[in-house]
């Protein structure tokens, strides 16, 4: 039986790619698209809403796909880009309304879903949790002073995955975190990020102990990882 991956945030670039990606791994493929997305998925998947911003939301799409598949094997969160980049830079007249609705979308949708579907990530045999990010959220990356409200709200993103880590790891979770590409076309937006999200990692160059398996690493379109 084809293992069951869920991708919450399917209707913008890096979504379309992951769900035609995953289709050609031959995974079978629940799809939601956030509240206002209106892509076209291929029939075979099984599509929901999801409202970042709702906890029943996710809660309801999380029984819909429980009862169609009863499990899931991988759940990914490509969720981002609630508001229009702000050109705006720190240091002119803040915009807490943008921050506080960024934080809401960016940072607490993903955890919404991830609780949502945790219990049905305990009924499948993959136990694993992905999350695709930018490199916004990054403190050594991150270069620029403009949209604030989008990079403020990346980082906590990578604290709330970092605590998922330590409590879910020693129950035989993994993670992986996946920084699209900012300057990709539509073609090749998330680009790779199924390739990573699929791979088993534990037996590569580094030891056990340091392997993206046993520790929560971002790493961008090329592998690189990128420092938090």
């Amino acid at each position: 039986m084809n293992k069951v991956v869920m991708i919450a945030g399917a209707g913008d670039a890096v979504g379309i790619r992951l769900v035609k990606d995953f289709l050609k791994k031959e995974y079978t493929v629940a799809a939601a698209l956030l509240e206002g997305q209106d892509a076209q998925l291929p029939e075979e998947v099984y599509s929901v809403v999801i409202n970042p911003l709702c906890q029943q939301s996710a809660t309801d799409a999380a029984k819909a796909v429980e009862d169609k598949f009863g499990a899931v094997d991988l759940l990914v969160v490509n969720m981002d880009n609630c508001t229009e980049r702000d050109e705006k830079t720190i240091l002119d007249e803040p915009d807490y309304d943008a921050m506080k609705l960024a934080y809401e979308y960016n940072s607490l949708g993903p955890l919404r879903t991830i609780e949502a579907f945790l219990p049905l990530l305990e009924k499948g045999g993959g136990k694993r949790i992905c999350a695709v990010t930018s490199v916004d959220s990054s403190n050594n990356m991150t270069r620029d002073m403009r949209d604030f409200p989008g990079h403020v709200s990346k980082a906590p993103l990578n604290m709330a995955m970092n605590q998922l880590f330590n409590g879910l790891r020693p129950e035989g979770y993994t993670f992986r975190m996946y920084g699209k590409d900012p300057t990709a076309g539509p073609d090749k937006a998330g680009e790779f990020a199924v390739e990573y999200f699929t791979r088993n990692r534990s037996n590569e160059p580094e030891s056990y102990k340091h392997s993206d398996e046993n520790r929560l690493v971002l790493r961008d379109w090329m592998g690189i990882e990128i420092p938090w």
